[in-house]
């Protein structure tokens, strides 16, 4: 196995890797703008034959912040030939997968700070196989978040277009209107999102992919460890307000998530209903 250290200026060694993509690349980082995206399109050169997945974090928090641009992704959305963009809170992790050929784990965000001016580091691997475990670690990430379709994004552009002009401010410079349209245009598209993860279809199945992320990379969990733990990685999934014959309405969902895992045989429980203990089946 073959590991290079790579430290600041980043820019140079990152696009000699991203050039060398053959069929898809894969990465993720939790702050992507447009000048990152330059970068990556730039260096990769012939782009209509390939695809790409992105695991990213975007929020309305992020957006108002604008340090992860719906513009940025959309601009990829609108180059390859295939695009998979999945947003995940608490995202941390930097990682690029080229093919199945070289992978980057950085501290670099996808951004012009991340590539350019920041004093990054990270380490270059060319092993295989050593890749082929790293790019399934984050594609079981990815499948963990919320996927956005192009509409969507198209929607959250156009609504942070509003705030773009208050951004390029610092916090000094910004009136008592520019601060109350940020905090409106924030709340407007929050809602947008909550709208989003609102869909039955869309909770539910990310919910049984949770779960059984979960329980793959733990022993054995109680209902209330998954609760906890669910809770962790969705909480924009989990209000505590709604609530279904008087019971959080997220925490009954997770328990239909493990029915439907039971059902198939895949996990099994043992113990009192709320209090039962959870394992992947040995089947």
């Amino acid at each position: 196995m073959s590991v290079t250290l790579l430290k600041s200026p980043f820019e140079n060694k990152f696009r000699d890797v991203l050039c060398k993509t053959r069929q898809e690349i894969i990465f993720s980082s939790p702050y992507i703008n447009h000048e990152g995206v330059s970068i990556l399109l730039d260096s990769i050169g012939n782009i209509a034959d390939k695809s790409i997945q992105i695991l990213t974090n975007l929020s309305a928090r992020n957006i108002i912040d604008n340090v992860t641009q719906p513009i940025a992704l959309l601009k990829i959305y609108n180059t390859f030939k295939k695009t998979i963009i999945s947003s995940l809170n608490k995202l941390h992790a930097k990682i690029y997968i080229i093919d199945e050929s070289y992978a980057i784990i950085t501290s670099a965000n996808l951004t012009n700070g991340g590539i350019r001016t920041n004093f990054e580091y990270g380490v270059l691997i060319d092993d295989s196989q050593l890749i082929k475990t790293i790019k399934q670690d984050v594609l079981d990430y990815v499948s963990l978040g919320h996927i956005f379709d192009k509409p969507f994004l198209a929607r959250i552009h156009k609504e942070s277009q509003k705030i773009e002009r208050v951004q390029d401010k610092t916090f000094k410079e910004r009136n008592d209107f520019e601060l109350k349209l940020l905090l409106e245009q924030g709340q407007k598209i929050n809602d947008i999102f909550i709208k989003r993860y609102k869909n039955k279809e869309t909770r539910h199945s990310i919910f049984v992919k949770t779960v059984r992320f979960l329980l793959e990379n733990h022993s054995q969990l109680t209902t209330l460890d998954l609760y906890e733990l669910v809770k962790d990685i969705h909480p924009e999934m989990c209000d505590d307000t709604i609530e279904y014959h008087n019971e959080k309405r997220w925490k009954i969902e997770v328990r239909q998530a493990l029915f439907f895992w039971r059902r198939k045989g895949i996990v099994a429980g043992s113990g009192m209903p709320h209090h039962q203990i959870w394992e992947l089946s040995e089947d």
